[in-house]
């Protein structure tokens, strides 16, 4: 018989799944459905940072709920959302339905993300890296097969019914969390016996955190992870197409970055777990850098393939340090919302980054771009490993009960 913890395990897998995978469905058809709509290259800029924006309102005032008592709505709302913005491409067409298709995602990745993780946080405070990075893994997994799906799909069937199949195979994704019954709040939890009547942080209290220099640290390390993300998110597709990529190795160059990364956020977990989230973080951090100034300069698409799976290593691990270690410095009751808050202060620099990146794109090319970028990422990154030195956490963890000895757990399966 499967154990709570891994019951509720499996549902937030399957919620990861079918959210990246939806997501990354519509970065392959990006340039045929802004050909259709007629939107220019700089307005792919609006388009990423109003998703960017929508990550931001739902990490801040949705993600916290999972603290209070909601993660299952909070965590099987997100996959519905996802699903319906991917339909939204294939209703509209134009920048206003883009728009508010890149709303819906942003919605649904910024509530989900932080609430998963929090729950992860408090069910394994001894090691999260390791359970962190499995998480990571499933939804590498979607992001592989997402835009494989989207380019045989475009193949097959055509660009608005590859959008429609894919809203429906997002909720088939999601049955197993829909159906669980195991995704219920720790928050509330104490030590053995104890019920769940702890009073509740508020919402607004939550940005307090951001008061305490761990929190300020695991947010940097958190930004650096999310920066390459917000200039990629709005160019990267254009970027290869630009250089005369297929649609084939624009689909291979988003699983080049994706497949890699599935199989070693797993071992980025455990790394994490080992070096302690800023050792780690430094790092990957390095490696990232590196790799992001490369593609400023190569102009050859298959290269560019082969590099996306270098930068896969070091991103994995960055992105797997700054969770855990925000997971570090607030364990306990407000875990979702100190995730939130840390993605979303990253979520503000990586919307400020895509917004930015197609100007930069069409002053400079792609030196500019990936140079800026990488000054960036190599920024925040510096100053929260810098901070981290003289940080300490802000509570303790939760206590973590078994179905074996916590008759409320026992009640639940």
């Amino acid at each position: 018989m499967w154990s709570t913890r891994a019951s509720s395990e499996r549902a937030l897998h399957a919620g990861a799944f079918a959210i990246s995978a939806s997501f990354m469905v519509v970065f392959p058809l990006l340039p045929d459905l802004q050909e259709r709509a007629g939107i220019s290259t700089a307005q792919l800029g609006w388009i990423a940072a109003s998703g960017f924006v929508a990550a931001l309102v739902a990490q801040t005032l949705i993600a916290p709920h999972a603290d209070r008592g909601r993660e299952r709505w909070v965590i099987n709302g997100a996959i519905v959302m996802m699903a319906l913005s991917t339909v939204v491409y294939a209703v509209g067409d134009s920048i206003h339905w883009f728009i508010a298709g890149r709303i819906g995602a942003g919605l649904a990745y910024g509530a989900f993300t932080p609430a998963a993780i929090g729950l992860i946080v408090r069910r394994w405070p001894e090691a999260p890296g390791r359970h962190i990075g499995r998480l990571q893994a499933i939804e590498l997994a979607g992001m592989a097969l997402g835009p494989l799906l989207a380019v045989a799909g475009k193949v097959w069937l055509g660009v608005l019914p590859t959008l429609w199949v894919a809203g429906a195979l997002t909720l088939l994704a999601g049955v197993p969390a829909f159906a669980s019954r195991e995704v219920r709040s720790t928050a509330g939890l104490g030590r053995v016996g104890q019920a769940a009547d702890t009073p509740h942080h508020s919402l607004a209290s939550g940005f307090g955190l951001l008061r305490h220099r761990s929190v300020i640290a695991a947010a940097l390390v958190m930004t650096a992870f999310f920066v390459p993300i917000g200039a990629y998110d709005a160019l990267f597709p254009r970027f290869l197409v630009d250089l005369g990529s297929s649609d084939w190795l624009v689909g291979a160059a988003l699983m080049a970055f994706a497949i890699p990364s599935m199989f070693l956020a797993t071992w980025a977990g455990r790394t994490v777990d080992r070096l302690g989230p800023f050792r780690a973080a430094s790092l990957g951090g390095a490696a990232n850098v590196a790799v992001i100034l490369t593609y400023g300069f190569v102009r050859v698409p298959m290269v560019i393939v082969v590099i996306g799976l270098f930068e896969s290593g070091g991103q994995t691990l960055v992105g797997a340090a700054g969770a855990a270690a925000m997971g570090w410095a607030v364990p306990g009751r407000r875990a979702a919302t100190a995730q939130g808050l840390g993605e979303a202060t990253a979520t503000t620099a990586g919307a400020a980054v895509a917004f930015l990146a197609a100007p930069l794109y069409a002053a400079g090319g792609p030196a500019l771009l990936f140079v800026t970028t990488a000054v960036l990422t190599a920024g925040p990154l510096a100053l929260g490993v810098r901070l981290a030195r003289t940080a300490r956490p802000v509570e303790e963890p939760v206590p973590v009960a078994t179905v074996a000895d916590d008759p409320l757990l026992a009640a639940s399966r």
